[in-house]
C-alpha cells in the first residue's frame, strides 16, 4: 500500500523488518519515502509483498539488504548517536555484497531523489568515520 510522505508528500511504501535487523529498530515494519528517503515506523499490515526498491533507483539493494540500507539511511541522521549501529549496518551490507558508497553516489546522482538530509555531506562524514 502506498501512502503519502508527511515530509515531502511523495509516495511511500512499507517494508517488513527482517529478524536479523530487529536490533536496529523497534518497529516490525518501516514506511519509506521514494523521494526524500525518510524512514518512519510503519504498519505491518501495509507491507508490500515485493517492496519496490527499484522505484527509488534502478540498482537499489533488494530484499533484506534493501531494508538494511533504508535503516542505515535513517541512522545517518545522527552519526554521533548512531555510530555503533551505523558501523554494524555497514559491515552487514558489505558482507552481503552491497557497495555502500556506490549506492550512495547513485542516490546523489538521481534527479528524482531529493533526500531530506544532506546526503552528500553525510556520505563524506561516513567515509571519514569508517577510515
Amino acid at each position: 500500500m502506498t501512502t503519502q510522505c508527511p515530509r515531502c508528500e511523495g509516495p511511500r511504501f512499507a517494508v517488513r523488518v527482517p529478524s536479523e535487523l530487529a536490533t536496529y529498530t523497534e518497529s516490525t515494519a518501516l514506511d519509506c519515502c521514494r523521494h526524500c528517503l525518510s524512514v518512519t515506523p510503519g504498519d505491518p499490515d501495509n507491507v508490500s509483498s515485493e517492496p519496490p526498491f527499484q522505484s527509488i533507483i534502478q540498482r537499489f539493494p533488494t530484499g533484506t539488504e534493501g531494508v538494511a540500507f533504508l535503516v542505515l539511511l535513517d541512522k545517518l541522521d545522527s552519526l554521533a548517536l548512531n555510530r555503533r549501529e551505523i558501523e554494524s549496518l555497514v559491515d552487514y551490507l558489505e558482507t552481503n555484497g552491497v557497495d555502500l558508497f556506490l549506492t550512495l553516489d547513485r542516490l546523489l546522482d538521481e534527479l528524482e531523489v531529493d533526500p531530506y538530509l544532506d546526503l552528500g555531506r553525510r556520505r563524506d562524514q561516513l567515509e571519514q568515520m569508517l577510515d
